[in-house]
């Protein structure tokens, strides 16, 4: 950090204390918070540098107060224990520090044992029982005094109303927990909310005409923690029961008649009284501490809740005791945070993509910024439409976002105080590839082209991936290198590929154009559903090729099939239809599939099975290693009829469990008395 004087460490302490209770109020008092939690967190951490270096603590600064706010439109509730934030921990480093200061305040070198958990990123509140039973729920507030929210909490069926199992229960007992919003339903929430405001704007046209006031518009929610946070502070308590809200309890504050000696302990106690816990995990020292939170962070995507980091508690009670805490956090636990999904980053310049299928997608071109450890460069803008519904500029900065294998998309401009701004984007005349005049189809731009370079190589890159011809050492560089180089100039092309045409180009030396070679001979037998996705027919997926095949059989049947053939097919509609009918008359493509039907060998789909009784109809969600790819064991499933989901619910049938299963997905399953079955069990009801 660069040294300043003392005046200008206070002017900076002054601004960075006003900014960050403006986002603690936008966060936790208004449910709408206005930048992501990373970038919150740099706020947080360089005033507690600048405080701790220039001597600028005081008792009123966000960074000596557990953040959030009591609304007034809540009766206000005194925690009896008061929920107390968690130090962060960025990286493994600051982890083992974690771990080094509490050897150093308990003078041992010996290891120390640990209990980690999920850290939920949702809406954190705390429950009172007296003699077993429901009495007040709270949320956290500012840590002392939160919002009394029973009635709410009381509609959430995770929540018990009366501790259950036997034995006498604590006199009272303040159980600890975070409430969540499914990530599975959460677009759902909002694609509702939007249908409502469509049809509260129809109701608002007929008001102003009558010179009635307009009734306000839903607000849709960022993400899942802003949803569960909105649906909790309801002041209609029946809202709140409409949304599928979840409470996982993790922790016990004040506490009457029960005595823990440990922290699995709690969790076990919390488990038998009816409460939905995740797993914890018992870590004999840092390293397995440090191995178990980087295997946490990589199981994310995989969850039905948010997390952004795991908890790391001291297991043994009497050690926490000894510990015991600063004005701010617990000195036995600490957060290790993941990296983020969400983060700042400036506009550099907009340009224009040019598809497969010929759509021209604007692309945000980043100052390069870190999201969960992949350097993000681009990011998509997917319409003219949205970029000038966010208003986004060259120049801007910007919130990305990219979760799982996700393309990054620009989730909105932040707002600035400059006033002036580039000019607004708009769409080319001409496609940026072949120069070309654009199409208009709708929200969408298009290229009509076929011949297009850029189109061209969209269509040779998707034919050579995975769930095509799966043609290893033929990606995108090579497909751009070879079509520049006039080597290739369609798909069919790939088949007659010789290696007087390689060798001498750059990067094909003796041997990697003899495996290249190998690789596509290896490819020309294909299933027919893998055929009919190389193809790159407009709106035609994975899913959709599957449904065709399973229809026609045969790449002869499919080319003569007429639009009535096509609406047979299940999920096929008059849209996907036309887009079909039109990729076969296109004289130049249906040249090309005849021309690739010479040199391939296409295995003739097998006729549809009769009724499975165990998998027709039937709901199966996958968890855990299986010794055969997910793709296929889903194929065929799907194949006699099944369905494969992502997450477990009530209307699951069967939860498919391999090895090194999700703890998250079992539990569900068993406290849903879901069949769970083994690999072997589904190889006996599907025949794989």
């Amino acid at each position: 950090m660069a040294r300043l004087t003392k005046k200008q460490a206070r002017a900076e302490v002054s601004r960075l204390r006003e900014e960050i209770s403006r986002h603690d109020h936008l966060y936790y008092a208004e449910s709408n918070p206005e930048i992501p939690d990373a970038d919150y967190d740099k706020l947080m951490r360089r005033l507690v540098e600048l405080e701790r270096t220039y001597d600028l603590a005081t008792a009123d600064s966000p960074s000596q107060r557990i953040a959030g706010e009591v609304s007034e439109q809540f009766i206000p509730f005194s925690h009896k224990i008061p929920m107390m934030s968690i130090d962060n921990a960025v990286d493994e480093q600051e982890t083992r520090e974690f771990d080094r200061r509490i050897k150093r305040f308990l003078k041992t070198e010996e290891e120390i044992e640990y209990v980690l958990q999920p850290k939920f990123d949702g809406v954190s509140a705390s429950l009172t029982y007296v003699d077993g039973k429901l009495l007040h729920g709270a949320t956290r507030g500012d840590g002392k005094t939160g919002e009394e929210i029973t009635t709410n909490l009381k509609t959430i069926r995770s929540v018990p109303l009366v501790l259950s199992g036997r034995g006498r229960k604590p006199g009272l007992v303040e159980i600890r927990g975070e409430i969540v919003f499914p990530r599975s339903l959460f677009s759902k929430l909002n694609e509702e909310l939007q249908k409502l405001n469509e049809e509260l704007e129809k109701e608002n046209e007929t008001l102003l005409e009558e010179g009635e006031k307009p009734k306000p518009l839903r607000m849709l929610f960022k993400n899942p923690r802003n949803a569960a946070s909105g649906s909790l502070r309801q002041l209609d308590s029946s809202v709140t029961a409409r949304r599928p809200l979840h409470f996982y309890a993790w922790g016990v504050g004040g506490c009457e008649g029960v005595d823990f000696k440990d922290e699995l302990g709690i969790y076990e106690t919390l488990r038998k009284w009816g409460f939905s816990v995740e797993e914890p995990r018992n870590c004999r020292g840092i390293d397995e501490a440090v191995e178990y939170g980087e295997e946490l962070e990589k199981k994310r995507e995989s969850l039905d809740y948010e997390i952004d980091g795991a908890v790391v508690k001291v297991r043994d009670r009497e050690l926490q005791q000894r510990l015991g805490e600063t004005a701010k956090y617990p000195r036995w636990s600490v957060a290790i945070k993941f990296s983020p999904k969400q983060i700042t980053t400036k506009i550099m310049d907009i340009t224009v993509q040019v598809g497969r299928t010929g759509h021209l997608t604007p692309v945000a071109e980043l100052e390069p910024v870190k999201i969960s450890g992949i350097e993000i460069k681009r990011a998509s803008l997917h319409t003219e439409d949205t970029v000038r519904e966010k208003d986004v500029r060259v120049g801007d900065t910007v919130v990305v976002q990219r979760a799982g294998d996700v393309i990054p998309e620009v989730v909105e401009v932040v707002p600035s105080r400059e006033k002036r701004r580039k000019k607004r984007f708009s769409m080319p005349k001409a496609c940026p590839s072949c120069e070309t005049p654009i199409e208009r189809e709708g929200s969408f731009h298009l290229c009509p082209n076929s011949s297009c370079p850029a189109q061209i190589k969209g269509r040779i890159s998707l034919f050579a991936s995975r769930n095509a011809f799966d043609i290893e050492g033929l990606g995108a560089k090579k497909v751009s290198q070879l079509i520049n180089e006039g080597v290739l100039q369609n798909i069919a092309d790939i088949f007659t590929l010789r290696r007087k045409q390689l060798l001498g180009l750059e990067g094909f030396a003796e041997k990697s154009t003899e495996n290249l070679l190998e690789e596509i001979e290896k490819s020309r037998d294909i299933s027919f559903e893998r055929f009919i996705n190389s193809l790159s027919i407009k709106h035609v997926g994975t899913r959709t090729a599957q449904a065709l095949a399973q229809e026609f059989r045969t790449p002869e049947s499919l080319m003569k099939a007429t639009g009535e053939d096509l609406l047979r097919v299940d999920g096929v509609g008059e849209e996907l239809v036309q887009s079909i009918l039109k990729f076969f008359e296109n004289p130049e493509r249906r040249s090309v599939v005849e021309e690739l039907l010479r040199h391939v060998r296409i295995e003739e789909e097998p006729e549809p099975p009769g009724e499975n009784g165990e998998v027709t109809g039937k709901t199966f969600v996958l968890t855990g290693t299986l010794s055969l790819p997910r793709e296929q064991v889903k194929r065929e499933i799907e194949r006699l009829g099944g369905r494969v989901l992502n997450s477990v619910s009530g209307k699951t049938d069967f939860l498919v469990s391999g090895t090194d299963p999700g703890t998250a997905k079992l539990k569900k399953a068993r406290e849903l008395e879901t069949d769970i079955i083994t690999e072997e069990q589904l190889r006996k009801l599907t025949g794989l």
